[in-house]
């Protein structure tokens, strides 16, 4: 059986809305890409652009052919998303990314969506 590392930065992350897509799949780990990125918020989800001067945080996990084939219908790939390999401390990795920055997408330059969804939204309380 055939196995692919998937690096996630942002719904798919454990505790997020999406993690349940990953169900079953292992966590190799916490890690943060070399600072050539960018990662954009449009509120209920992150895209990340390559070509940027930034780190992003992240998981790793390991899937199955199966569990790949899900995230691809998950990010709309290649459609929405494209995917990418990295290398990584675990070994090359997919990433879903897209080629231009998101209309109306702010820039995270801390790179991290849990620092984003962790702020409270106005009118929620505190």
């Amino acid at each position: 059986m055939a196995f692919h590392r998937v690096f996630v930065y942002g719904t798919l992350l454990a505790g997020e809305a999406n993690h349940h897509w990953l169900r079953g799949a292992p966590c190799l780990g916490a890690w943060r890409t070399p600072a050539c990125y960018r990662l954009f918020s449009l509120g209920a989800y992150p895209v990340l652009v390559p070509g940027g001067r930034y780190a992003v945080e992240g998981e790793m996990y390991r899937v199955d052919e199966a569990g790949l084939a899900l995230l691809d219908r998950l990010e709309d790939y290649p459609v929405d998303y494209l995917r990418r390999q990295l290398r990584t401390p675990f070994g090359p990795a997919w990433v879903y990314y897209q080629k231009q920055p998101p209309q109306g997408g702010r820039l995270l330059p801390h790179g991290n969506w849990r620092r984003v969804r962790a702020r409270p939204t106005v009118g929620e309380p505190q």
